[in-house]
């Protein structure tokens, strides 16, 4: 296993156009650069995980947080620890306010040598985050308003079963004056 402890500094990034982004949790720890790559839903759902184990577990909820410390420009393109996200475990030291997040990649899972990689982050890192990641999921493609599946980022129409099979592009076509009715 991998762990960096307590982290100087984290936060999350998307990563290309709308359509085609990718998601990823940056990390620092002195020398060390950890990113950790998930799908936008788990970005979302790591983010009130976060808001949620803060919210039931820690002793100073609703008090104001120290700013959080940011990665900076320097973390470069190849961390040290690099891959796809499996499965992610949360938990909270509450004596020491922490979080403690588990990872592991589908390599770790298949050794059964889990967790693969860890790390700690404070109270205010983890706020940080929980305000930060809800802009990352939303600066994606807008969502159709009838069945909220991403529009084409070409402006497309979609297939839209709230449009009950219409399409404003798809206009009906008319009968020829002289077609026989019978």
């Amino acid at each position: 296993m991998i762990d960096f402890g307590l982290v100087d500094a984290i936060d999350a990034e998307s990563i290309g156009p709308p359509g085609e982004r990718t998601f990823r949790v940056r990390a620092r720890a002195g020398a060390n650069r950890a990113a950790l790559w998930m799908e936008k839903e788990q970005l979302a759902t790591l983010g009130r995980a976060f808001s949620q184990l803060l919210a039931d577990r820690s002793g100073r909820r609703g008090s104001p947080a120290e700013p959080a410390p940011e990665i900076g420009d320097d973390f470069g393109e190849h961390p040290d620890v690099d891959f796809r996200i499996a499965r992610l475990e949360i938990d909270f030291d509450e004596e020491r306010e922490r979080i403690v997040l588990l990872a592991d990649d589908n390599e770790a899972l298949e050794r059964g040598d889990t967790p693969a990689f860890r790390l700690e982050l404070t109270r205010a890192m983890a706020l940080a985050l929980v305000q930060r990641i809800p802009s990352i999921v939303a600066a994606g493609r807008p969502l159709c308003p009838l069945c909220g599946r991403p529009l084409d980022a070409t402006g497309e129409t979609h297939f839209c079963p709230g449009s009950n099979g219409h399409s404003v592009d798809e206009p009906i076509p008319e009968q020829p004056a002289d077609a026989d009715d019978g």
